[in-house]
């Protein structure tokens, strides 16, 4: 069986530290999806039509950066501190068979005249292969019967009270101006949310939460420097 990727979808996301790990938890993260020259632009104008009416849409893709690392049958989930081993089909990792990922992101525009779609609430990596799409369905897409959240409901989520240096905000607008051409654009106030909203779900490896030190998250075209103090996020210096 060969899958043919659809296009490749490019994020606010240059590299894996940062990129949150669900969808829809940063909003702002906004992405737009590019199709394959390996068929017409008429006929993926043609596979889009009736997207329009859809606010969000199931995006089957590949985790293309985990391939070389092979996929395992245990990996250590971050919800519970990288330390406990879970089932990859009890995970939502990236190391497993086949590499295919599944994301819900809110469909931002349709533009047929390229063609491509443009999303927001991305969870993924810049120049991620996309393999398929199709609608969210609220009446089918939930479970009639109760639910449960395994051992999900047991690890809360990492958070951190985010505060800024007065440098690194008077940066903002410079960053936003910034904005590669190909990715959506983002006015000052938006990149402000945007990295805000990054800085508090506490971006360091499981392990390290807790610990006092400094990390950088590559964003768009510039890096976001972090100094972390237990739950606590100051956003140092925008460069």
């Amino acid at each position: 069986m060969e899958i043919e990727t659809i296009g490749t979808l490019r994020t606010c996301f240059p590299e894996k530290f940062g990129i949150p790990r669900q969808p829809g938890l940063a909003p702002l993260a906004r992405g737009i999806l590019r199709f394959s020259a390996a068929q017409p632009a008429a006929v993926w104008r043609d596979a889009m039509r009736g997207l329009e009416g859809f606010s969000h849409l199931w995006v089957t893709f590949v985790f293309h950066a985990a391939v070389t690392e092979g996929w395992k049958g245990l990996v250590r989930p971050p919800r519970l501190g990288g330390k406990e081993k879970m089932g990859v089909w009890a995970t939502r990792s990236p190391h497993r068979p086949n590499f295919l990922g599944l994301s819900l992101l809110e469909l931002e525009a349709v533009d047929f005249d390229e063609p491509a779609l443009r999303f927001r609430g991305v969870d993924l990596l810049d120049g991620t292969p996309v393999v398929d799409l199709r609608p969210y369905h609220p009446d089918h897409d939930l479970p009639r019967s109760a639910t449960r959240d395994g051992w999900i409901a047991q690890a809360p989520a990492p958070a951190a009270a985010v505060e800024w240096s007065a440098a690194a905000r008077q940066r903002i607008p410079e960053m936003a101006a910034r904005t590669p051409a190909e990715l959506p654009a983002y006015t000052a106030d938006e990149l402000r949310g945007l990295v805000e909203s990054l800085v508090a779900l506490d971006p360091r490896p499981a392990h390290q939460r807790g610990e006092v030190g400094d990390w950088a998250m590559r964003l768009l075209a510039f890096d976001v420097k972090i100094r972390m103090e237990g739950t606590r996020a100051t956003i140092v210096a925008l460069e």
